[in-house]
């Protein structure tokens, strides 16, 4: 496991410097003009103002400032005057914790609703629940997000959809849930100010120290009583156990507040997620319901249900894993045009948007490699975890048993 995570990780590096170098030419030759563009202004002033940002430099000249930068963890200076790692930390608490939410409740329920599928003999149940998966599967993210909106504002109003997705102001104590300039508001138990990026990260943090918990409980259950937790029983308590966690942390309000103003966020999140869940569990084990194993199962007198559960959806696991890891830029993709049509405040789909708008290049290339460096290790997560299930991986990295 040694070797195969070293190589993983080498192979992760170079992937990310080769993306970051990428990235920083493109955004700086595809994008016109530069931040001084937006601005009337004299031609001397115009260049006094790019002689201060360094934006008059050969562009080879300002990539090496840039990752000498980068390589000490500084992403820099927006053209704004903020730091850059603050205002992506901030997007990135936003954006993370909707794609946890989002992912346990999609993984569960479309692995579930899979392997029923997969062993259900009636089509009337079958084909309606395959169709709506290759339908979601098969669409574009806008589509999905200019649909969900534009049907919650007509049954609804805009008025209604705008207080859905904002937080509340008696709450935080700022003026319309802005997320980023907004003034710390107290929190009982606490000597500091919380702002709500802060909580974010706090009710990530709490989320997930409750997963490594749940998986040493996994553990146990299994030495105990032979049996796993299926992820049904496992998302149920990650939820139960979050929602308890922030409340006896002392910032259930705020917690609350941020959790229901992302709930159509995550909605369309689970509705992008779905379908290929589900479909790729339902294949995987019409696969195997021929295979020897399936069939040395029938003869041992095992029920349906158990082979079901305890031998072919235990196979479809590593193909569902898989699939999830080519899948996770994709997902995160359609994350940030998410944000950006439902208007979330703070996450990383409104920061990049606002970024190319006002040609700010150092916020963008900056938050588009923090979205580069999440995607890289949930990847590497999956990889990992496919690997502890399935030994032929590792093996095939080249490390011996």
């Amino acid at each position: 496991m040694i070797t195969f995570l070293g190589r993983r990780l080498l192979g992760g590096f170079i992937t990310l410097a080769l993306f970051v170098t990428a990235l920083f030419f493109l955004v700086n030759v595809l994008i016109p003009g530069d931040w001084t563009s937006q601005f009337i202004m004299t031609g001397e002033a115009r260049q006094a103002l790019q002689e201060s940002l360094g934006i008059d430099r050969p562009l080879g000249e300002q990539f090496w400032t840039w990752i000498s930068s980068v390589a000490t963890l500084d992403l820099g200076v927006s053209f704004g005057g903020a730091p850059v790692w603050t205002a992506v930390r901030q997007a990135t608490a936003t954006s993370l914790f909707v794609f946890v939410a989002a992912t346990v409740i999609s993984f569960p329920l479309g692995y579930w609703m899979g392997r029923a599928l997969a062993w259900n003999e009636r089509p009337w149940l079958t084909i309606p629940n395959t169709a709506i998966a290759v339908m979601l599967f098969t669409a574009f993210p806008p589509a999905i997000a200019f649909l969900a909106q534009r049907g919650i504002t007509n049954v609804l109003s805009p008025q209604t959809f705008r207080t859905l997705t904002t937080l509340d102001d008696e709450i935080w104590a700022f003026e319309q849930g802005n997320r980023f300039s907004s003034r710390p508001t107290t929190v009982e138990g606490f000597d500091e100010t919380l702002t709500p990026p802060q909580v974010l990260w706090r009710m990530l943090m709490i989320t997930a120290v409750l997963v490594a918990v749940v998986l040493i409980l996994r553990v146990v259950v299994r030495a105990l009583t032979g049996r796993r937790m299926t992820p049904g029983i496992v998302a149920a308590i990650l939820a139960v156990g979050s929602i308890i966690g922030w409340r006896l942390s002392g910032f259930g309000d705020q917690a609350f507040d941020i959790a229901s103003s992302m709930v159509i966020l995550i909605g369309g999140l689970v509705l992008l997620t779905y379908g290929e869940i589900l479909l790729v569990t339902e294949a995987a084990m019409f696969d195997t319901r021929d295979e020897d194993f399936i069939l040395t199962a029938r003869a041992k007198g095992l029920t349906e249900r158990a082979i079901r559960d305890r031998h072919s959806a235990r196979a479809a696991l590593l193909p569902v894993l898989s699939r999830l890891v080519v899948s996770v830029p994709y997902f995160l993709t359609g994350l940030v045009i998410l944000e950006y049509v439902f208007a979330v405040q703070g996450g990383l789909g409104n920061l990049i948007f606002f970024a190319i708008n006002v040609q700010d290049t150092p916020l963008i290339v900056g938050a588009m490699v923090i979205v580069g460096v999440v995607t890289l290790v949930l990847r590497l997560a999956l990889e990992v975890a496919i690997a502890a299930l399935d030994p032929r991986v590792r093996l095939g990295s080249g490390e011996t048993p």
